[in-house]
């Protein structure tokens, strides 16, 4: 196996073991935060949970941007990706400790505060990871194939999602124990840290470059996207936050829960296979504009389900995701990656990256939380379902052009 060989399926592992550690956590924090964070009476703290899911994102503020430049700047995407897998399984494995019967006496607000406190340093960690992988991916077929062909990476991960949530929620049925979910990720973001560790390549380091920042401040299109995906990722957040949360009432076990999150991606697998071809046919215009749509029906059949609900109408209505996460996606990353500078793919990645999460993802976590708490799940997914759709509207007025560059 030739070093282009090697890097490719180096770069295919990551994304797999990345997805691993994001599916066993990303869907199922919110049924521990649920099940720990109580008050007296057993009712979930939902007002502290809803503070969490507010706070958490703004985080990427403080991480993504310097971590991006870092990247650029000194090269250094790999170690960087290395040293924050290791944070996050330290502080996931701290956090799972208060689900542990020494703690079964705290207070709410105990509880609360010392998961606060941990989950502000593991976020830390955790947010600069996927735009970093990104960027070293997109750097890697600018130079030895072709961006378009990112989806034949990207893939991977939904493998990996779809393996670890299934077997998380087994977990679940079989223990019923909470703090499995922050162990689990604890392990598979260790093990993440030690396959980024061994491609990290004993070479000349290269010399510092010179952040190229005129090519951002020219870039009006790239602004005015900004402004699109920060606005979709404040309605994401909002219903992806409490899918977890949602599917506790509407689902009977937490088997039924991993299965329908793990095999709801299944769709997602023609997209990335076939990225390349949808990218030249459609361009990333016309996939974001069909992800939207398909995410915004399934949130509104989401809004539907009861516990009476046939579990296959269910599973059938999630399997939208799929292909709504993977199209948008898809165009995101296409347009994202045009309109950057070669020098600053890091850098645009994060900046998008803090757009879609940060501030974006703790507004919809607060209003996720207002909603639930005064109509229930069920109208937070319908709401967010009809706002998706709605942004079609917005995305084609402000960006009409496909992003291309180049």
């Amino acid at each position: 196996m030739d070093s282009i060989q090697k890097q490719s399926a180096y770069l295919k592992t990551l994304f797999f073991l990345f997805f691993i550690g994001l599916g066993i956590s990303s869907p199922f924090f919110g049924i521990f935060y649920k099940h720990v964070i109580v008050h007296a009476d057993g009712a979930p703290a939902i007002g502290l949970i809803g503070l969490i899911f507010f706070v958490m994102p703004l985080v990427s503020l403080l991480a993504n941007i310097p971590a991006g430049i870092l990247a650029d700047k000194f090269h250094s995407g790999k170690h960087l990706i290395t040293l924050f897998c290791f944070g996050v399984a330290l502080f996931a494995a701290l956090i799972g400790l208060v689900g542990e019967d020494f703690a079964r006496d705290w207070t709410a607000n105990g509880k609360f505060i010392y998961i606060f406190v941990l989950l502000l340093f593991l976020n830390g960690f955790f947010y600069p990871i996927m735009p970093m992988l990104d960027a070293e991916t997109l750097l890697f077929l600018n130079k030895h194939s072709r961006r378009e062909f990112y989806g034949a990476y990207r893939l991977w991960g939904t493998y990996g999602w779809s393996v670890s949530t299934i077997l998380m929620g087994g977990l679940l049925f079989y223990f019923r124990h909470a703090p499995l979910i922050f162990y689990c990720t604890a392990l598979a973001f260790t093990v993440l840290g030690f396959v980024a560790w061994s491609g990290i390549e004993a070479k000349p380091t290269a010399a510092p470059i010179i952040i190229p920042w005129s090519h951002l401040k020219k870039d009006i299109l790239f602004r005015w996207f900004l402004l699109f995906i920060f606005l979709h990722g404040v309605v994401t957040a909002s219903s992806f936050t409490y899918t977890g949360y949602f599917f506790d009432d509407v689902l009977r076990t937490p088997l039924e829960i991993g299965f329908i999150l793990g095999t709801w991606a299944i769709f997602e697998i023609p997209v990335m296979m076939f990225s390349r071809e949808l990218i030249d046919r459609f361009g990333n215009r016309w996939l974001i504009i069909s992800g939207l749509l398909l995410s915004g029906i399934r949130l509104i059949l989401f809004s539907f389900f009861t516990l009476e609900t046939p579990f296959f109408w269910k599973w059938a209505a999630a399997l939208l995701h799929g292909p709504g996460y993977g199209l948008s996606q898809l165009g995101i990353i296409d347009f994202v990656d045009r309109r950057a500078h070669p020098g600053m793919r890091a850098t645009y990645l994060n900046i998008a990256t803090v757009a879609r999460i940060s501030l974006a993802s703790s507004l919809g976590g607060i209003l996720g939380s207002m909603l639930i708490e005064r109509w229930g799940g069920a109208f937070l997914m319908q709401f967010c379902g009809w706002v998706t759709i709605a942004m079609i509207f917005f995305f084609v007025f402000l960006v009409r052009r496909r992003g291309r560059r180049g």
